[in-house]
């Protein structure tokens, strides 16, 4: 499949995670092309003020991915996963929106037509063709850390095409397994880090946070592993606001990465608020 990489607007600003991405496919010698003059998706809140401008911001990024020749494309965000995902449902069913969106995108002269697929960067990784070529650059197996998979509550949660259980997924389990890392069994996998409602209801959202350190920690992990920028922010920057002791936040791609044989340097673990080292 033909994938584009559409980052996103937080990914510059995640501690390290485009670092780790960049570092890993360059030493698997791939590349994914970005989307060209991407927006902004919108995110998930946007579609409880106006459905429609909601509707035409991910539509571009898809019509865009359509121009290029796209079958699918890869984020690194959760947010936009599921924005994307949902849009593209929303407007296989409605046609009078699409025609609208339509509408709007050809001030451009852009039209969405609904062909381009969305996953997860987590799922272009485990893409059976380039997870093999991965599995067999392993020559630093993680068999020393225990840790514990994050994917917020977006990830398996989309409109369509589910293709992990909702309330309990296992693609990230996968990966890390395939890693060499203990995985543990993690209860708040999917429970809600409370988002971009942490900028503003910092109270009613800590409770959250402290469930998922505190399961992850009761379960004996030295670190958890998030593949959301915001989800690690939220998870990360507020520990010590928090009062609960320190556990690292890392990428998924950023353990790939050490597990390649790449130095800490190069896939940006530096960036984290919580200090790698001595985590194990």
């Amino acid at each position: 499949m033909k994938y584009v990489f559409y980052p996103g607007c937080t990914l510059k600003t995640a501690a390290g995670y485009e670092e780790s991405i960049n570092a890993t496919l360059n030493v698997l010698g791939l590349s994914i092309p970005e989307v060209e003059d991407w927006n902004c998706c919108g995110a998930t809140a946007y579609f409880s003020l106006d459905e429609l401008v909601a509707l035409v911001l991910p539509a571009r990024v898809m019509a865009i991915a359509e121009e290029m020749g796209a079958e699918v494309i890869a984020t690194p965000c959760n947010a936009c996963y599921a924005t994307l995902r949902k849009a593209r449902a929303i407007l296989a069913d409605e046609e009078g929106l699409k025609e609208k969106v339509n509408m709007a995108l050809g001030e451009e002269d852009k039209r969405y037509r609904g062909k381009v697929r969305v996953r997860h960067l987590l799922d272009y990784y485990l893409d059976p063709e380039i997870h093999a070529q991965w599995k067999d650059r392993i020559t630093h197996p993680l068999d020393s850390l225990k840790v514990a998979p994050y994917y917020g509550c977006q990830y398996s949660r989309p409109q369509v095409e589910d293709e992990d259980h909702p309330e309990s997924p296992r693609a990230l389990d996968r990966f890390l397994e395939t890693l060499g890392c203990q995985v543990v069994d993690f209860s708040s996998r999917t429970a809600c880090c409370g988002a971009a409602q942490m900028m503003a209801h910092r109270d009613a959202c800590e409770p959250l946070v402290k469930r998922i350190i505190n399961d992850a920690k009761q379960k004996g992990a030295h670190l958890i592993v998030s593949i959301c920028p915001l989800c690690q922010f939220n998870l990360e920057a507020f520990q010590e606001q928090f009062h609960i002791e320190e556990i690292p936040v890392v990428f998924f791609t950023q353990l790939l990465g050490l597990a390649m044989g790449l130095s800490e340097k190069e896939l940006g673990l530096s960036k984290l608020l919580v200090p790698f080292k001595g985590a194990f």
